[in-house]
């Protein structure tokens, strides 16, 4: 699977709705609500969640995939120590990130990009992405 930023994964487009989703992908393992009232639905094999947001008509606006075999511009990243993953994405980007250090796990976010990684123990585990906003902070949702 590829990640295309702005876009999704794969097929997966950024603005589908739930529905759209399981008809592709199948039924979910485990859905859940975050504290905003998102639906959140987990596929374990493909070890993606997605997250449906209420503020945008329940369509899909959020993903995070810890699948090792996911790639993004062409590179496998989890699993990679963070200097490497850091090193590939700014030069992809062409931009710096901002680093937080939570104390159990580190996050790199490229904002523009919405784009977030997460480290523990110097390793990649999960990378999380949304779909882009435009003027108005309206979605820039991609045509299907």
């Amino acid at each position: 699977m590829e990640i295309t930023l702005g876009y999704g994964i794969d097929s997966i487009l950024f603005g589908l709705t739930e529905q759209q989703v399981i008809a592709a992908l199948g039924k979910p393992d485990k859905t859940f609500f975050t504290d905003e009232e998102n639906k959140r639905l987990q596929f374990n094999e493909l070890l993606l969640e997605l997250s449906f947001e209420s503020e945008n008509a329940h369509r899909l606006g959020w993903i995070e995939v810890h699948n090792k075999n996911v790639t993004i511009f062409g590179h496998q990243l989890i699993g990679k120590a963070m200097a490497e993953v850091v090193s590939i994405l700014r030069a992809e980007l062409d931009t710096e990130p901002t680093i937080d250090d939570y104390g159990s796990f580190i996050s790199v976010t490229f904002e523009k990009e919405w784009l977030e990684l997460q480290f523990s123990f110097n390793k990649l585990t999960n990378i999380n992405f949304g779909v882009l906003y435009g003027k108005n902070d309206e979605p820039e949702w991609p045509a299907t």
